[in-house]
């Protein structure tokens, strides 16, 4: 695309309501556009980069600032709430669109090709994950009790949060579906007196994982297995008085959901509770496609009607549904802060091309559940009819 037709798509595109944005092109020419205050201003390098975001514009953008092919001086968030806000994104090609129908009925969500997915996003190194996370390495939403809460304490919050809705008692039998390093586990265990096991795809998280569990003398109480939720043993089912998934719903695959819902309901006993933690919308969508390439191969995040479908096909029955959506956010924000301070370090672990495209990957799920379409749902079904969950919902704060 020429230099005029450029200037002529983004002046359609951008409004003055929209952030101030100062466009600097390969020739060195600029445009000025949106708003009076300047949030960023954009480094356009190569007039192919144009075409290629008009063809695919999450894959074309992503990949274009990957490479440095687009440079952002200021905020990459207010670029990428411009896209949300206009639903840009979401557009695909026919051959993206070809490929995504591929997907779905190619046998994606197998056993092996889950865990070879999960093992390429979680197996990056328990080192990189320390350097931005929480010191317990909590990979999914905190919950924050007031905005400047630090990030420590949110995570602390989040898992006591999740485990009050489970109404554990001491001797119960807990199963952690996508446990990650074991913190919700260990806490279970160690606060709750429960006997826990979990469940992780990942090597090096069940490495870390054991390793915390020994330290902490658990080792007769905790246990985390390398294991799908499909392969746990027939002997275990209806052994389990509560079941628990936080941040693995978005690896099942749509094409899954029966599967999920129907092992998560045979393993638990009667009148037991499970919690279900998961990225949601309100209607379903495609996977973003430079998401799915780059950051979680095949990932899908579940509608809100898609989960409670599937859970109700399954027998379950819903307790209770709250949205995390602003805590997401914040966590994220945290996370990123964390991230930028340690770039130094993770650029020569993973090279500078993956800093852009983590640092994206941050970003964009900010702004997402910021001004976007994505939800975190916390879902609490009941199997059978417990007649112990109170008639208003005090008891969960």
């Amino acid at each position: 695309m020429d230099i005029k037709g450029a200037r002529q798509l983004f002046q359609e595109l951008i409004t003055k309501e929209d952030p101030g944005l100062l466009i600097r092109y390969w020739d060195g020419s600029t445009q000025r556009l949106g708003g009076d205050e300047l949030a960023a201003t954009v480094h356009i390098k190569k007039p192919d980069v144009i075409d290629e975001i008009v063809k695919e514009p999450s894959l074309g953008f992503g990949e274009a600032y990957m490479r440095g092919d687009i440079d952002i001086d200021g905020d990459l968030g207010a670029i990428l709430s411009i896209a949300y806000r206009r639903d840009l994104f979401s557009r695909l090609s026919l051959g993206k669109k070809t490929r995504f129908c591929w997907l779905k009925f190619s046998g994606k969500h197998s056993i092996s090709h889950c865990k070879r997915d999960v093992q390429r996003h979680y197996d990056k190194g328990n080192e990189f994950y320390r350097l931005w996370l929480d010191k317990e390495m909590n990979y999914s939403c905190a919950y924050f009790e007031r905005e400047d809460q630090d990030l420590e304490t949110a995570q602390k919050n989040k898992n006591l949060h999740i485990l009050k809705k489970l109404r554990l008692k001491p001797g119960h039998r807990l199963l952690d579906i996508g446990c990650g390093w074991g913190a919700l586990i260990r806490i279970a265990a160690m606060k709750f007196g429960v006997e826990a096991v979990g469940l992780t795809l990942s090597r090096e998280q069940k490495a870390l994982g054991d390793k915390r569990i020994l330290d902490e003398g658990l080792g007769d109480r905790c246990e985390i297995r390398l294991q799908d939720y499909r392969e746990v043993p027939r002997r275990e089912q209806g052994t389990y008085d509560r079941l628990v998934s936080v941040g693995m719903f978005e690896h099942v695959g749509r094409e899954k959901y029966k599967v999920f819902f129907r092992r998560a309901y045979e393993l638990l006993k009667e009148n037991g509770l499970f919690l279900l933690h998961t990225i949601s919308r309100l209607k379903p969508q495609d996977t973003d496609p430079w998401i799915c390439t780059y950051i979680f191969p095949g990932g899908y995040i579940p509608s809100i009607g898609q989960v409670l479908e599937a859970a109700h096909d399954a027998g379950f029955r819903l307790v209770d549904i709250e949205d995390l959506r602003r805590h997401y956010a914040l966590t994220l924000m945290a996370w990123l802060k964390r991230f930028e301070a340690a770039k130094g370090k993770i650029s020569e672990m993973m090279g500078e091309e993956f800093i852009r495209m983590w640092r994206l990957y941050l970003v964009g799920s900010r702004v997402s559940f910021s001004v976007g379409g994505m939800y975190v749902s916390q879902f609490l079904f009941e199997k059978g009819d417990t007649g112990e969950i109170p008639l208003t919902r005090a008891w969960m704060h």
